[in-house]
């Protein structure tokens, strides 16, 4: 297994906006289309399709604010250091602790007597304990954000 095959591109895409929009200025907002740029810079290939569903779920999650208008944009709905990588696996991942990995609906058929589901919950338990610990705030803090160059335009002579 590589190294971050426990998460999306949904969650990569998602962890580097929101790093992205932690090291703006309090009140200044951020663009789609400028964080996209930015994001390119990382993945030259990326959708911006798939950004902006990303961001949107991010705002319908409440992660994100999106602020409407011509100088519209997107801020954090709460401080950095109060957002964790939890919050994000929950919305963007969902999360069903009670769920049987062996079972299609849902319920555990022997759940009573299966020492191996109470096990797989507890390392799920101590994994989102994990997950709760990193913030975004540390997580932009470890991060350089370099503006995207600007296009020059063409003259005429």
């Amino acid at each position: 297994m590589a190294i971050g095959q426990f998460f999306s591109q949904r969650f990569g895409y998602a962890v580097h906006a929101l790093a992205y929009v932690a090291k703006k200025k309090s009140g200044e907002l951020s663009t789609l289309p400028e964080l996209a740029d930015w994001m390119r810079t990382i993945w030259p290939d990326m959708s911006e399709t798939y950004l902006s569903n990303v961001v949107q779920r991010l705002a319908r999650g409440g992660l994100l604010r999106s602020h409407r208008g011509v100088a519209g944009g997107y801020s954090l709905s709460r401080k950095a250091n109060k957002i964790n990588l939890r919050d994000m696996v929950e919305l963007l991942e969902g999360v069903e602790l009670n769920r049987c990995g062996l079972s299609l609906e849902g319920a555990c058929p022997v759940q009573s007597r299966c020492s191996i589901q109470g096990k797989l919950q507890d390392l799920e338990l101590s994994y989102l304990k994990s997950l709760a610990k990193v913030t975004i705030a540390e997580l932009a803090g470890n991060i350089v954000i370099t503006p995207p160059r600007k296009k020059r335009k063409a003259t005429v002579k």
